[in-house]
């Protein structure tokens, strides 16, 4: 895993305010994470890292994120992965503007010869993870990972969180932030990225 490197999506605004209560909710009952938290963020590739192509992946990531302008995210309810992820996230609805986004950044990672990992398969469900077994302090237990699922099933209004998806970061899956950003690029204003068409 310590090869591979994370291209996320950075969120602001209310979805990412309610969601780091959640996350915090999470982490104080089942003790997951001692000190800091785990940034949140929203997975749009994986690719593997080599010593000679870091610099390329930069390129790749820059030159999208200048095509792309920033846009509106919504969580839609709650996934939750089964072991070995034992993950609880914010399911995040897979719309015309993700969907360009991600092509977009694929495109330039192709320019570059970079090929995406799919260690989950093609039909990715797009999430902000809220807790899971991946970096936390502790390893939470499959009967407590359950309890956190009902948990969420049990809420029953529909969830309609949203915020803007207003940057491109390049990450190492390490919880260090001096390890971890490998770069992180601002996505257009709207206005900006029409004028450019």
């Amino acid at each position: 895993m310590e090869k591979r490197l994370f291209i996320v999506g950075i969120v602001e605004g209310d979805l990412m305010k309610k969601a780091i209560v959640l996350q915090k909710l999470f982490a104080e009952k089942y003790q997951l994470y001692h000190n800091s938290l785990p940034n949140l963020h929203i997975t749009l590739e994986i690719v593997e890292e080599d010593e000679n192509n870091l610099g390329k992946i930069r390129d790749a990531v820059m030159r999208a994120s200048q095509r792309i302008q920033k846009f509106t995210v919504r969580a839609t309810g709650f996934a939750c992965f089964p072991p070995p992820y034992k993950s609880v996230g914010l399911l995040i609805e897979k719309t015309t503007e993700l969907t360009y986004a991600i092509n977009t950044v694929e495109e330039y990672l192709d320019i570059y010869g970079i090929k995406s990992v799919k260690p989950f398969g093609s039909e990715f469900v797009y999430h902000l993870t809220l807790a899971n077994t991946f970096l936390a302090d502790r390893k939470w237990s499959e009967a407590e990972f359950f309890e956190a699922c009902a948990m969420v099933d049990r809420v029953k209004a529909p969830l309609s969180l949203s915020g803007t998806l207003s940057q491109i970061a390049i990450w190492h899956p390490v919880r260090d932030a001096k390890k971890m950003s490998q770069g992180t690029f601002d996505l257009l204003e709207r206005e900006t990225a029409w004028s450019k068409l």
